[in-house]
């Protein structure tokens, strides 16, 4: 008996799409926080020379 591989290809749906633009919205949200915290550090350095 010969052994038979299928072989399903995966396409993108509304749904991975919309998934994609939620994870970089996310990306881009924390980017901002990062920025935001990093000002706040610079901040509170600069209080302490």
């Amino acid at each position: 008996m010969a052994h038979e591989e299928t072989v399903n290809v995966i396409e993108p749906s509304e749904n991975a799409n919309g998934m994609l633009k939620t994870i970089d919205q996310q990306l881009t949200d924390a980017n901002a926080e990062i920025d935001d915290l990093r000002m706040q550090i610079a901040w509170l350095e600069r209080s302490y020379e």
